[in-house]
């Protein structure tokens, strides 16, 4: 999450427009600065107000500009600002943080958004479940950007150990690490290795959990890898695996489709929309992760895979663009009455007819994903 906020903000940016990072890690770093947050926080008070009032201090001195909800922990109480939601996913309504934050992914959240009136979603999956979990909500798809470094490289030899598999994920529950374990234990030793890469924190609990089933030399633990390393290893894995229960994009796996990796993910929506044409689908209660990862290498040609993942790559790169422009035109050009009034879908129609220099327009694409 913290890539895609940075990739909004830079795009924004970039078109001319005011953006300002405002995350946990903002909050945390006024906390030991501002008088307001410290007396707030020796108050005891939820994490969610103090940040709230955080927030509402930053807009207010900006000049109160249109704030870009990147996040769900960051959608505003309604009538503060203007407000334009982008759902990456809606995990933390499924699994929230802790029972003290249930009330507002469950709650408040679902009101919030269905008084804005429109969110961006970044894919379609993510859209439809919007609506039946929050009711009736217009969406646009706008994608996500993938890092250059992954798009360069790919034609040359790989240099180290190759994988069978690469899987990049955290070891939080929806993730599933254990059926990576699982596979990796239930299959014969001639089948393959598997590099696993994870944030550094959570590093040496998985290196343990490794060590204690016996896989140190099937299974290779990464962490605080730069991009440059981390395509390496893409380039050097013949598949790459997902065994997430709930995504919203899943960049990683699309990340190593661009190197060549064919996808071996779950059958589910998501998946199904991003990787449906290039990729392998496991039904979701499938144990045989490892049959699946054999048939991916027989069926799927690693140059074929690039190719079809490159044109899905541009699809995405011009939703995301159209997405970008249409934001930053609500928040440049002006717009001072339907800003107070708090009607955002016509907002971004207006938005939509005076595009900003250089702004593609949204258009059809040949690429077709199956939806169902």
């Amino acid at each position: 999450m913290a890539r895609f906020l940075t990739h909004v903000a830079d795009s924004l940016r970039a078109l001319g427009c005011q953006a300002i990072i405002l995350s946990a890690k903002e909050l945390a770093d006024a906390q030991q600065n501002d008088l307001l947050l410290k007396i707030l926080s020796r108050f005891r008070l939820p994490w969610l107000l103090i940040y709230w009032a955080f927030v509402f201090k930053v807009w207010k001195s900006a000049g109160h500009p249109i704030i870009v909800a990147i996040s769900q922990e960051y959608v505003l109480p309604f009538g503060f600002s203007k407000q334009i939601p982008i759902f990456h996913d809606l995990i933390q309504y499924f699994f929230p943080r802790n029972r003290k934050s249930s009330f507002y992914y469950r709650y408040y959240l679902p009101w919030v958004s269905r008084k804005l009136g429109f969110a961006y979603c970044v894919t379609n999956a993510t859209g439809r479940m919007l609506k039946r979990i929050f009711g009736t909500v217009a969406y646009s798809i706008c994608g996500v950007p993938i890092d250059r470094e992954f798009l360069s490289g790919v034609g040359e030899p790989p240099f180290g150990e190759l994988f069978q598999s690469v899987w990049v994920g955290t070891l939080m529950p929806h993730k599933n690490h254990q059926r990576v374990l699982q596979t990796i234990q239930s299959t014969p030793h001639a089948s393959g290795n598997v590099a696993m890469v994870v944030p550094t924190a959570e590093a040496p609990a998985l290196e343990h959990e490794v060590a204690m089933r016996g896989l140190r030399e099937r299974i290779k633990v990464f962490s605080n890898l730069s991009e440059d390393e981390l395509s390496s290893i893409y380039r050097r894995s013949k598949t790459a695996m997902s065994t997430s229960a709930l995504e919203g994009f899943c960049m990683p796996v699309l990340e190593a489709a661009l190197c060549g990796c064919v996808p071996v993910v779950p059958n589910r929506s998501t998946f199904r929309e991003n990787f449906g044409l290039f990729g392998v689908l496991v039904p979701p209660h499938d144990s045989a992760y490892g049959a699946y990862i054999e048939s991916a290498e027989k069926k799927l040609d690693r140059q074929d895979v690039m190719t079809r993942a490159q044109v899905f790559h541009e699809t995405v790169s011009e939703r995301w663009s159209a997405s970008m422009c249409e934001i930053a035109n609500a928040a440049t050009i002006g717009h001072k009455d339907e800003l107070s009034r708090g009607s955002t879908q016509p907002l971004l129609r207006s938005a939509t007819a005076t595009t900003t220099a250089g702004c593609p327009e949204r258009h059809s694409s040949s690429y077709s994903p199956p939806d169902h």
